[in-house]
């Protein structure tokens, strides 16, 4: 979108004047191909036509019947219920000329568009949907850049342009299509020509989208960037044959070239983006096939029923199981002549949730294998342990099961069981991680496609034998059923990339603070990574940084992460291996060694330069190479016993959030550092440190804030110390001032208005001083201003109080005028006004009330 504002700087007459002379003079556009509209009125709102707008179209030149009505849908801008609103008028471009094409104005012709619109903000809507006449017009410009240029080019459609082309013969390199034809609806017979569009479209959101920081996930607007990416990779494989799994990552460049001197943070992010791309599109492949064989069936048992309309649950069903988006599933349901009932598709995720809530809440309690289940397994059963190496390999695996635990008992089939009952799968083959060595369990499901989900919730490992635990979402397991292993590759990902860092941290400590570092226990999830580790002392931040630059080093060298089990006494022998101390591992023990082969290190296993390298027995999973962690960011280090410490830190785009988050707040402390002193800058510091003192982000940078925050809170407090103090002698000065002059050598009572901010310790200042220093004379003194806030206080001197005058029943004289409460001990007393409003009446009060006072008591 192309457009400014002009905020009372010109209004209607000279928007109109600019927009036909840029069009029609300076782009040289063909005038009878343009047509206007203005507001046509709307009586029911109490809305005028906009017959300014049509005159002034009229008065540049465009035909009579170029200029052309239009209602509050298309001409009326609102911001909402309340708020600045105004007609718009609009211009629209004919793209194929030499007719009148008025009547196909705002008919949503693909021929007739609209590129221009002026929107004249010249009402504000009140609660009572009347309107107001804004004191200052404004006028919010836009123009569509790709009609624009469609225009300019003389081109039928915004595709057809040169905004595309590059993106078009990307597309067509990669895939061996037939060149782009621009065709569309049935002329588009083979579908090809809105696969460019599609694609060429979705890579250009998808990748604004990630530079400005919407990484694809569940929620909000990351699950858009997540849906738009599956729309376009099954638009891509189905009618662009292409292969999925790093498709739109290779049109990025182009796009980046074409666009990246504009946008200079696709340049800057252009790695990001590619990984996340290609991250996504992978998971999405793994079910991709099923998927789609799956709404085939689904597809055909609709059409085979006579039916219109896919079914809610099969919807729901496509989303839950193989990632389908719903809007992804209604266009494949159009393309077959179905419809989908948005109210069905709630209803079945709705009991979907409903019927998974009290299972997961049974994740903790999920039962174990004890010994004599072991037994039985090993002696009775007689079912070997499963085979777990699949777990190390990206991707589903296919298995069979091999009996159904219940807690108590060994199934062979679920057929008897009551929905939805927590039970624990057990397989002869599995790609699930379960929890052990700190890393987390995987989470996903065991699939017989269209016959059976069982969701995995859990999975831990008892004796070798792995349960896989959960709930069947529908149909039935039977022992001896071969089903697809899926687990939730999206959740394992940052898994990966936080146990991998983990390694590559507790190398970087033993470096930096020596081999007294060992580690005392650990956590990896989806969302961090902690470690325990043995340290007397606490880390020094100039320690942190050498700890986290090193760690950072060592990902950025983009090193191959191996693994490869090795007999323990062998592995043991491996120069600088990094163990648990007290863990028992297992023979043979799975060595994960960070940029070295481990049948280098075994060649030599005493060479002292494998210190240099990160090896340790590990049975988890890891990122294929160290560049994929992208980086670590340390968050916390504290102690958690005594000789123990504990860092937590962040990897990936988790990582790459709280770096943004750590640029905003830098970039708010920059403004506060700028700000004026005032009243305002002081509650900005209040505000600032209560956000500060929660932020989760880089420990290293939120020292580096607080020092910088610091320093500006010291600033406002020498400032307000500064002026406290002036403010203070003002005040005294006032007071004192009043009774020095000559005509007031006898006076012994002041009320007055000081010249300072409302300030109460200037007031009480002035208290304590005349309470001990000057008791016999009395001064009643206000501070503020009467817009703002107002303190007043008084002292009633020997001379009155002796008479009988009291500060309290002085200042409840006060206070009935100007509000609020006081407070004190006779002689004095001190408030704040509630109506500082009155203020001048307040003073005039309390001069009023004395003087009424003496006279009544003849002083």
């Amino acid at each position: 979108m192309l457009g400014n504002w002009s905020f009372g700087d010109y209004f209607k007459k000279e928007a109109i004047e600019m927009s036909w002379e840029l069009l029609t003079k300076v782009y040289g556009i063909d005038p009878q191909r343009l047509y206007v509209t203005y507001f046509e009125g709307n009586p029911d709102m109490g809305l005028e036509p906009d017959l300014e707008a049509k005159e002034l179209w009229r008065s540049v030149g465009v035909p009579e019947d170029h200029i052309l009505p239009g209602d509050m849908k298309d001409n009326f801008w609102e911001m909402g219920d309340q708020g600045p609103c105004g007609p718009c008028s609009e211009v629209h471009y004919d793209r194929v000329g030499g007719r009148n094409a008025a009547h196909l104005v705002n008919q949503d012709d693909p021929l007739v568009v609209e590129v221009w619109n002026n929107v004249f903000i010249q009402f504000d809507r009140q609660k009572d949907k009347s309107l107001k006449s804004l004191p200052a017009k404004h006028v919010d410009t836009g123009m569509g850049f790709e009609r624009l240029v469609s225009a300019l080019q003389d081109k039928t459609s915004n595709y057809a342009t040169d905004i595309f082309t590059p993106l078009f013969e990307t597309i067509q390199g990669l895939t061996g299509k037939r060149p782009y034809t621009d065709k569309y609806g049935k002329d588009d017979v083979d579908g090809i020509d809105t696969a460019y569009r599609v694609v060429a479209d979705h890579i250009r959101l998808l990748s604004f989208a990630i530079a400005d920081g919407a990484a694809p996930n569940n929620i909000g607007r990351g699950y858009v960037v997540r849906r738009v990416l599956r729309r376009g990779v099954r638009y891509a494989r189905k009618y662009l044959d292409a292969e999925i799994g790093s498709f739109f990552s290779k049109i990025l460049p182009a796009l980046v070239q074409q666009m990246g001197d504009q946008f200079p943070e696709l340049k800057k992010k252009e790695q990001d983006i590619k990984e996340i791309l290609d991250e996504e599109e992978v998971a999405f492949a793994q079910t991709l096939d099923r998927g789609e064989r799956q709404f085939e069936k689904y597809a055909a048992s609709t059409i085979k029923r006579g039916e219109k309309k896919l079914s809610g649950a099969d919807v729901w069903r496509l989303y839950d199981t193989f990632g389908f988006p719903e809007d992804l599933t209604r266009l494949m349901a159009e393309e077959q002549g179905l419809s989908i009932d948005d109210a069905e598709v709630e209803v079945a995720r709705e009991k979907a949730r409903e019927a998974s809530k009290s299972v997961k809440d049974a994740v903790q309690t999920f039962p174990k294998l004890n010994v004599h289940q072991i037994s039985e397994l090993e002696n009775e059963v007689k079912i070997p342990r499963p085979d777990s190496d699949p777990k190390y390999v990206k991707g589903d695996t296919t298995g069979k099961v091999q009996l159904i635990f219940t807690g108590k008992e060994f199934l062979k089939t679920s057929k008897d069981l009551p929905p939805k009952t927590p039970i624990g799968i057990l397989l002869d083959k599995t790609n699930f991680y379960a929890e052990s060595g700190g890393q987390v369990a995987d989470t996903g499901r065991i699939i017989i496609d269209g016959i059976a989900e069982f969701k995995v919730l859990d999975v831990q490992e008892f004796g070798g034998y792995i349960v896989h635990n959960g709930y069947l979402e529908y149909g039935e397991l039977t022992s001896g059923d071969e089903v697809i292993c899926e687990y939730d590759e999206l959740r394992r990902q940052p898994i990966r990339s936080n146990h991998t860092g983990t390694h590559i941290l507790n190398h970087s400590l033993r470096e930096v603070l020596g081999d007294e570092v060992h580690q005392k226990g650990s956590l990896v999830d989806q969302d961090k990574l902690r470690f325990d580790f043995s340290h007397k002392t606490g880390v020094t931040l100039a320690e942190l940084k050498k700890i986290e630059d090193m760690s950072n080093a060592y990902i950025r060298q983009n090193c191959k992460t191996y693994g490869k089990d090795v007999d323990l006494d062998l592995a043991r022998q491996i120069e600088g291996v990094r163990a648990v101390f007290g863990e028992t591992y297992p023979n043979p023990v799975r060595v994960v060694s960070i940029g070295i082969e481990v049948d280098m290190l075994l060649e030599n296993p005493k060479n002292p330069e494998w210190r240099k390298v990160s090896v340790e027995f590990c049975g988890g999973t890891h990122v294929e190479q160290t560049g994929l962690i992208k980086d670590l960011v340390i968050t916390e280090e504290n102690g958690i016993a005594k000789g123990i410490r504990r860092i937590v830190a962040l990897t990936g785009e988790a990582a790459h959030q709280v770096q943004q988050e750590a640029k905003r707040f830098a970039e708010r402390i920059d403004l506060l550092e700028a700000m004026p002193f005032g009243p305002e800058k002081a509650a900005d510091i209040k505000a600032t440190q209560v956000d500060l003192d929660r932020l989760s982000i880089s420990t290293l940078t939120k020292e580096e804030l607080k020092t910088r925050f610091a320093k500006i809170q010291k600033g406002v407090l020498d400032e307000q110390k500064k002026r406290q103090k002036a403010e203070s002698k003002a005040a005294m000065d006032t007071v004192q001032g009043h009774f020095k002059k000559e005509e007031n050598k006898d006076a012994k009572w002041f009320v007055g208005h000081l010249p300072i901010s409302a300030n109460p310790k200037a007031v009480a200042e002035i208290i304590t001083h005349f309470k001990s220093k000057d008791k016999d004379k009395t001064v009643y003194v206000f501070s503020g201003d009467k817009d703002e806030a107002v303190f007043h206080g008084v002292y009633v001197g020997t001379h009155l109080s002796s008479k009988g005058i009291t500060a309290e029943e002085w200042t409840t004289a006060v206070s009935k005028v100007i509000g609020g409460k006081t407070g004190g001990k006779e002689p004095s007393r001190q408030g704040a006004g509630a109506e500082p409003a009155k203020l001048d009446e307040a003073v005039s009060e309390a001069e009023k009330w004395l003087l009424q006072k003496m006279e009544e008591l003849k002083i």
